[in-house]
Formats: structure tokens, C-alpha cells, sequence
């Protein structure tokens, strides 16, 4: 008889708790295994076989082997180039965590070191992007700058304008479900009957909405979702005076976003405000009354309550909003696509367009694969420098 078996039969409790615990585990497996299959077959699957497609000159159906031939394409194949701009932004990444750590008896080193190396990674990513760019294709770096604008000017906004809503909907009021119902409409409508709602409403006639409420400001009819002009140039009535002095890519940028895509940007801000309200009305929900009525004991107005206890404890509700804005905005399709025009000279094409574009009329899917797993890319290092540099700034109220 060996040592376990002599073991067991002294033990008999041990054997049944071993089976139990290999049956839990089996029982575990069972039930998670469904949604494992889909994240599988949906989720990595169309992944590995995208990276598979982006090798290969691929049309309608799979043709030679290209290798690294379509990122050649889209970087181009300067390796110094694209080499400096990743150093560089490594460095930014860097210099945001070193001052992030300026706490403590070494923080005002920690910030020089900080500052000095945000200094230098964004002289550098300055300088080498502009090369990059140049030596790679073009177009899609366009729609890489429209999709960085829509993000930076949709989300931030709707973060605001959800929590003061939330905070308006939130009184005692009469009708206040009615209000809530109201404003998530645009949301759970479809995007497509929206959009042409909108598109009434931001037409280049004179008499429409958007023009009768520039006739009230005292300015003229625009032409809105058909207007590729930037903002900027629109308000100066030419280009930026610091055009010639800067680098033509970034002269791109200081013409700002195309009146168009502001006008997609406004169409986001109606459509997903109610949905970050809603959100925002059950994180105000589970902030207990008691700390209002400590605070307001101990002489607090409404104003330091609402940045001492409000903001903290809805950070979390903050991060989750924020974190599914940014890869919503950076996946976004349905809304830019049924709003563009082809007057706006594709400035409101963003990636996710201009990946649709490539794949289905040019019929490149080798190269439309490349530039989703450039996005992808993207999108992950947002997310995860998103995660670092805000996860201490949440507090879940432990």
C-alpha cells in the first residue's frame, strides 16, 4: 500500500473534498465556457486572422505573400523615422509617470526630470512625426488626425454636460422620469434616422435651424457638414498666422477640425449626453446622504461639497465613462459615415471610414487589415496609458 493510499483510507474527508473541488472547477469551466466560445470566434479569432490577412496581398481572395510590405505602405520605410517617433512618445509616456511621482522629499527632482523629458519627447515627436509622415501614406494620417480630434472634442465634452445633467435630473422636480426618457431618445433611437434628423437641422439651406441661429448671432448661412475648411481659418478668415512657420503636417492641425466634423461632433454630443447622464444618475445614486449632511454640519456650501465628495466618489463612474469614450470615439463608423459628404473633401473620414473605404471600393483588404491592427494598437496603448496614469485618482469609497 503506498503513502497516499494509506493516507486516504486514514482521511476519507479528503478524497471527497478533492472530488467536490474538481467537480466546482469542471462546473465553472461549463458555464463560462459559452462566452468563451464567443469571445473565441468574435473577438480573438477575427484578430490573429486579420494580423494573417494584413501579410498577404489580399483582393477578393488571398494573393502573394507581401510580408511587412503593407506597413511599409502605411509607415513607411524609414525605420529612423518611425524609430524616433516611438522613442519619443516612450518618453512622453515617461515624463507623465516621473511627474506623476513628484510626491514625497525627491518630488521636485522627480518633476524637473519629469519636465525635462517632456520637454525633449515632444521636440522630438515634433520633429520626427512630420518625417513619418512624409515617407509614409498620407491619407491615412489624415484620418488618424480626424479621428484624434473627434475623440479629444467629443469626449471631454460629453463628460462635463452627462454630469450636469445627472445633477439637474437628480432634483426634486415634477416629470423627472418624463426628462430622463426624453434625453436618452437620441440614444436609443436609430443612428441612421438621427443622422438624417440632423442633417435636416445642419443643411446649408439659409433657412435651415442651424443658419436661422447664425442669422440671430448676426453671421452668415455655412455650409456645415459640406464645409472641409478648418474652424480656425474659418474665424480668421485665412490660414493661422504661424502657417508657414511650422512644419505643413502640423499646419494641418492648427487649422483645427473641419467645420463639418464640428458638426458630427454636435450630433455626438446630442446623441450620447443623456447615455453618460443616465450612467452618471446611478453613480449620484450610490453616494450616501449622510456625507451632504456631515459636510453641510460642518459649514460646507454646495460648491466645496460637490468637489470634495461629489467628483471623488464618482470617480469611478468618471474613469469607465471616459475609458469607453475614447475607444468609442476611436472605433466610431455609423455616425461619420452616414454624415459625410463628399464636399467636405474627407475631413470627417476617420479611420474606421477610411479602413472601410480601402476594403470594400478599393478592395485592398491586405492593406485595410494593416491599418486595423494600427488602430488596434492605438487604441490598447490609450487604454492601458489611460489605466496607469488615472487608477489613483479613483476612489471606490472603501
Amino acid at each position: 500500500m503506498t503513502r497516499d493510499e494509506s493516507a486516504s483510507r486514514r482521511n476519507p474527508g479528503q478524497r471527497g473534498s478533492s472530488a467536490r473541488s474538481l467537480r466546482d472547477t469542471l462546473t465553472a469551466y461549463a458555464y463560462i465556457s459559452p462566452s468563451a466560445l464567443i469571445v473565441g470566434v468574435f473577438g480573438i479569432y477575427p484578430l490573429f486572422f486579420t494580423i494573417y490577412v494584413s501579410l498577404f496581398k489580399w483582393r477578393l481572395a488571398r494573393g502573394d505573400f507581401a510580408g511587412l510590405d503593407n506597413y511599409v505602405k502605411l509607415l513607411g520605410g524609414n525605420l529612423w523615422f518611425l524609430a524616433a517617433t516611438l522613442a519619443s512618445l516612450g518618453g512622453i509616456v515617461l515624463a507623465v509617470f516621473l511627474i506623476r511621482r513628484r510626491r514625497g522629499g525627491r518630488g521636485p527632482l522627480w518633476l524637473s526630470c519629469g519636465v525635462i523629458v517632456l520637454a525633449g519627447s515632444l521636440l522630438g515627436f515634433g520633429l520626427s512625426l512630420p518625417s513619418l509622415v512624409s515617407q509614409g501614406d498620407k491619407e491615412a494620417f489624415d484620418a488618424l488626425r480626424v479621428t484624434i480630434w473627434y475623440s479629444l472634442c467629443t469626449v471631454p465634452v460629453q463628460l462635463a454636460a452627462g454630469l450636469v445633467l445627472a445633477l439637474f435630473l437628480t432634483r426634486r422636480m415634477r416629470g423627472r422620469q418624463a426628462f430622463r426618457v426624453i434625453y436618452l431618445i437620441p440614444y436609443i433611437a436609430p443612428t441612421v434616422a438621427t443622422a438624417a434628423i440632423f442633417e435636416l437641422l445642419f443643411s446649408l439651406r439659409p433657412d435651415s435651424f442651424a443658419n436661422q441661429l447664425m442669422k440671430l448671432l448676426g453671421a452668415g448661412p455655412l455650409q456645415w457638414l459640406q464645409e472641409s475648411r478648418g474652424i480656425v481659418q474659418l474665424a480668421l478668415g485665412t490660414g493661422p498666422p504661424w502657417a508657414g512657420v511650422v512644419p505643413a503636417y502640423w499646419a494641418g492641425w492648427a487649422q483645427g477640425p473641419s467645420l463639418a466634423l464640428v458638426s458630427v461632433i454636435i450630433y455626438s454630443w446630442w446623441v450620447f449626453v443623456g447615455y453618460y447622464a443616465l450612467i452618471y444618475i446611478n453613480g449620484l445614486g450610490a453616494i450616501p446622504r449622510q456625507l451632504y449632511e456631515a459636510a453641510e454640519v460642518d459649514g460646507a456650501g454646495r460648491v466645496r461639497s460637490f468637489f470634495s465628495i461629489t467628483v471623488p466618489l464618482l470617480s469611478p463612474t468618471t474613469y469607465f465613462l471616459s475609458l469607453l469614450g475614447v475607444i468609442g470615439t476611436f472605433k466610431a463608423f455609423t455616425q461619420l459615415y452616414v454624415l459625410r459628404s463628399a464636399a467636405a473633401s474627407g475631413t470627417v473620414d476617420a479611420v474606421s471610414v477610411f479602413i472601410f473605404f480601402t476594403a470594400f471600393r478599393k478592395g485592398n483588404m491586405g492593406y485595410a487589415s494593416a491599418i486595423s491592427i494600427l488602430l488596434f494598437l492605438i487604441v490598447l496603448g490609450l487604454t492601458v496609458l489611460q489605466q496607469r496614469t488615472t487608477e489613483k485618482g479613483v476612489h471606490y469609497g472603501d
